[in-house]
């Protein structure tokens, strides 16, 4: 459930999460907290006058506040100059931030919630992927035999046979070395249909009039082959021209184009991004960042951080994209990451078209670390974060036949290390610990954080 935060003139809008375990408190300003589906809100005005008193009503927040016990961090904005400065004594006193106007507590709101968000997506653990092993071997094999041939670009057909390998859709596409092929495999494909150059050297096909869409006869295509060879040849080398890709050409009238890629951090290693696709990508500039690898909530929350999120839940008529299936090829996109690393530099996915229940793959481009940058381990930074080990995992089968699932920690363990301290002896502990320490020591949640989560 959303709701909505009154402060003077300005409205807020946070979700139920946001309001979970935080409050804020103004005085001398508007403040209303009430579910965004209410009947119309009654906003309570509170000003230093002679009606309210602002020491009595700090008294009674601390009071509150010693209640809870700091379960929920009280932000207050006390405001009216000197007249006030005996109120907010008394909350500085009692642990509770003040602030001279609404706009700095609320801008301190967010950061408190975005800290929030970000601690939790730390307790999120995805899995190394087991599942997709025989079509991995497949991969390594055309990315070893492009980086022994010293290419760094991957053709377009190359590019999608590996995104078919991690189970993401892309559209049937032909290769053809000749006017006269390109025009049997429009045949066999049906029209229209769109033709592309293929190349090892070039990456945008667009920039270079590498691209013709709509094609709808033999005669459309014979020409097509040539103005992109006479394009090519015009301004890059004869070899650079390796003939084109026919595909079929879909309708993308009531579809998003949507772009999935990653490129490597000098610090983080490989950063995964999504947004609004297409050829104007870079003017619409709506794209979120994440470390892989990820899940299917992180995955969501990727998502979610773009406009173009709430225009994929369906909005003026059209049907909403199976979020579900995009989160699962996202899911399934850093695996491809996370496991191609050292050969991958940068790949992209643009555009993505999604329609419905439909996810296609219409363009790829994917870009190899060079043999240099392989051989010198500096220049190619590893992922941040390293996925959960499940390949670890093992049963144990005790001597009375009881079976043991033996796994790295997780974070979700936490409640059951716990139950674990409750029930150890003290012997037991200063054996472990070479020291007394105390229970709440040993359960508490800032030292259990460290102890719960899987290191490098």
């Amino acid at each position: 459930m959303d709701y909505i935060l009154y402060i003077t003139s300005s409205l807020l809008i946070f979700n139920e999460s946001m309001f979970l375990n935080f409050t804020l408190l103004s005085f001398s300003t508007i403040l209303l907290l009430l579910p965004s589906s209410s009947p119309t809100p009654s906003p309570k005005v509170l000003t230093p006058q002679s009606m309210t008193d602002p020491t009595e009503t700090a008294k009674r927040i601390a009071e509150v506040s010693k209640k809870i016990g700091g379960t929920k961090p009280i932000l207050a904005s006390w405001m009216g100059g000197a007249g006030v400065m005996e109120g907010r004594a008394i909350l500085d006193k009692a642990g509770i931030p003040t602030f001279d106007y609404p706009d700095s507590a609320a801008e301190m709101f967010s950061y408190m919630f975005q800290y929030y968000v970000n601690i939790s997506q730390l307790y999120q653990c995805p899995r190394w992927c087991t599942e997709m092993y025989s079509e991995s071997q497949m991969v390594d094999s055309i990315l070893a035999r492009a980086q022994s041939a010293d290419r760094t670009i991957l053709t377009e057909s190359e590019s999608k046979q590996i995104l078919s390998a991690y189970g993401i859709p892309t559209a049937k596409s032909i290769l053809a070395l000749s006017a006269e092929d390109a025009v049997c495999a429009a045949n066999e494909i049906g029209y229209p249909v769109v033709v592309k150059i293929n190349s090892e050297t070039i990456t945008h096909k667009t920039d270079v009039g590498g691209v013709k869409l709509n094609l709808i006869s033999p005669q459309q295509v014979r020409e097509a082959f040539h103005s992109i060879q006479t394009a090519v040849e015009s301004r890059f080398e004869k070899d650079d021209f390796l003939g084109v890709t026919c595909q079929p050409m879909i309708d993308s009238r009531d579809a998003y184009e949507l772009i999935v890629g990653a490129s490597p951090d000098d610090q983080f290693g490989p950063v995964l991004l999504f947004g609004s696709g297409g050829t104007l990508v870079e003017v619409y500039n709506d794209r979120s960042l994440a470390l892989p690898p990820l899940n299917s909530v992180l995955a969501r929350l990727m998502m979610k951080n773009t406009n173009i999120y709430k225009a994929l839940k369906g909005v003026r008529g059209k049907s909403s994209v199976d979020i579900h299936a995009l989160e699962k090829l996202i899911v399934n996109f850093s695996h491809l990451v996370m496991e191609k690393w050292n050969y991958i530099s940068d790949i992209e996915i643009n555009p993505l078209l999604a329609s419905g229940d439909t996810l296609m793959a219409l363009d790829a481009r994917v870009i190899l670390h060079s043999r240099t940058e392989v051989g010198s381990v500096p220049r190619i930074v590893r992922p941040a974060i390293r996925p959960y080990p499940s390949q670890y995992e093992q049963r144990f089968v005790s001597k009375k036949g009881r079976v043991v699932l033996i796994r790295a920690i997780m974070p979700e363990d936490e409640p059951l290390v716990v139950d674990f301290h409750k029930r150890i002896s003290e012997e037991s502990v200063y054996t472990r610990f070479l020291s007394d320490i105390k229970y709440e020591d040993r359960v508490a949640h800032n030292r259990l954080i460290r102890v719960c989560h899987v290191g490098e």
